[in-house]
């Protein structure tokens, strides 16, 4: 199995280089990098990560069978992630990370976060 991580500041600009470095890292895996842009500008918007100093850490795992595991670890914070009621503002990143992966969650407390990720192989 290759993996691969990165820490990257917490701002809304590194949200784009954390894109580029799963691209990178998952190159026949297109669907990695917007559900990595999601799971990382939710880091950014919802947790502590965002705050001066913040950082999150993008892990990535190409698993022999094809598939692939794609995690953002947060600093924690309050906020409790989740798919939200469909019809209200925002929450629509996690409707499209549960429709793009084969399964997806959370782990972790308000201390420390990991929203994680396995997408199907890719198609030949």
């Amino acid at each position: 199995m290759d993996g691969w991580q990165r820490a990257f500041p917490g701002t809304r600009e590194q949200v784009g280089q954390a894109r580029r470095f799963v691209r990178a890292c998952l190159p026949h895996h297109p669907d990695a990098e917007l559900v990595a842009s999601e799971l990382a500008t939710n880091a950014v918007e919802h947790t502590r990560t965002g705050e001066p100093g913040g950082i999150f850490t993008v892990l990535v795992r190409l698993r022999a069978d094809g598939t692939a595991y794609l995690a953002i670890e947060d600093q924690g914070g309050s906020a409790v992630f989740g798919v939200r009621t469909p019809g209200r503002e925002g929450g629509r990143g996690l409707h499209l990370v549960a429709a793009l992966t084969l399964s997806w969650g959370v782990k972790g407390d308000a201390a420390s976060r990991t929203v994680w990720a396995e997408l199907p192989a890719p198609l030949p």
